[in-house]
């Protein structure tokens, strides 16, 4: 299983499934990883394998969708892009929870805090998001059931220092509490 990242300037990456992090656990620090960037993601999950999909039969690809984040250790990229591919191995710092959403008519406001201040408000039309982005991802790569399509919703940006100690990480979506894990500094 692959998380097939969109980013904010529209490339196409993946993350290995050992970074998925999909029932809030906290996310404790390793020693080595002083600082990270955060970018906030809309996701949905692959229900059918393919190549080369068509806009015509897209969304048949695709069913569920959820809001997240991904995280990135500062000190792993070091400009190279060996550098960006470590930061984007760290375990658990694929922060997709489950379960997943059911697509419907409308939407609401995905709204990222980091310990009460809020980071941002993304009011994506979900569905059109992520049909595009198989399509542009299936270009290049084959994607498989269970694998999951991430476009992230802004740059990365800066946001955590270890001297920040412990910080607790909170998104929601309408009503819905998505995300609510803290950040661990031992």
């Amino acid at each position: 299983m692959n998380i097939i990242v969109i980013t904010a300037c529209g490339k196409i990456v993946c993350r290995p499934d050992t970074t998925w992090e999909r029932d809030n656990e906290d996310l404790y620090l390793p020693d080595f990883v002083s600082h990270l960037e955060y970018a906030p993601v809309a996701f949905a999950r692959i229900c059918k394998p393919g190549r080369s999909v068509g806009s015509r039969f897209v969304s048949r690809y695709h069913d569920g969708f959820g809001f997240g984040v991904l995280l990135y250790p500062v000190e792993l990229m070091d400009g190279t892009p060996e550098g960006y591919a470590q930061a984007c191995c760290l375990d658990h710092t694929s922060l997709l929870p489950t379960p997943f959403m059911e697509y419907a008519d409308g939407y609401s406001t995905f709204t990222l805090k980091a310990s009460g201040s809020v980071l941002g408000n993304f009011s994506p039309d979900v569905r059109a998001l992520m049909d595009a982005a198989l399509v542009e991802a299936t270009r290049r790569i084959y994607v498989r059931t269970g694998d999951i399509i991430a476009v992230e919703l802004q740059p990365r940006q800066a946001f955590y220092g270890r001297t920040d100690g412990n910080v607790r990480m909170e998104g929601t979506y309408g009503e819905s509490r998505l995300l609510d894990f803290n950040i661990i500094v031992e």
